[in-house]
């Protein structure tokens, strides 16, 4: 952000950081939860979910990423912007647990625990800028981007992509 600031302001050179919101998807990061839970469940290994289930999240599906990042390439305001892509509506860490067993067909062995250190209980993207700025409309709703990414999970075999432990 301050190197954007800093070439536009020495060198008239605009831009536009985009600030990416728990993106998941196939081909995902495997420290992400999607994958973490997805992998653990089902090969019925248990899960920790941090703030007993009640922190939330603003995940996003790639597909509705690639749609702002695309939307971006045509924008130039003559200054540097900062865009949030995300989501924009948080998720109750409990009811993805739910939606992710239920696109796994198999129930959660659930380690309920604290808060995780230096954690924030809610987080997400406002994304009114990227709306008016990029006609950014992410349309992917979390069970239907869930079940996306679990049927590729199961049809990649990524389960042998996972972190270690």
């Amino acid at each position: 952000e301050l190197i954007a600031h800093t070439y536009f302001n020495l060198h008239n050179i605009t831009s536009i950081g985009l600030r990416f919101f728990t993106v998941y998807g196939p081909y995902g990061r495997p420290d992400m939860a999607p994958w973490i839970f997805t992998d653990k469940i089902s090969n019925g290994k248990s899960i920790r979910v941090f703030n007993h289930g009640k922190s939330q999240r603003d995940f996003t599906y790639v597909d509705d990423i690639v749609q702002g990042v695309i939307h971006s390439l045509f924008v130039n305001t003559g200054q540097p912007e900062l865009v949030n892509l995300g989501n924009g509506r948080p998720v109750v860490l409990a009811d993805f647990v739910r939606i992710v067993e239920e696109s796994v067909g198999k129930k959660a062995n659930i380690e309920s625990v604290g808060m995780q250190k230096g954690d924030v209980p809610l987080t997400y993207a406002d994304i009114s800028k990227a709306r008016w700025l990029l006609g950014y409309n992410p349309s992917t709703p979390i069970e239907e981007g869930i079940k996306n990414f679990v049927t590729w999970f199961k049809e990649h075999d990524a389960s042998r992509y996972r972190m270690p432990s």
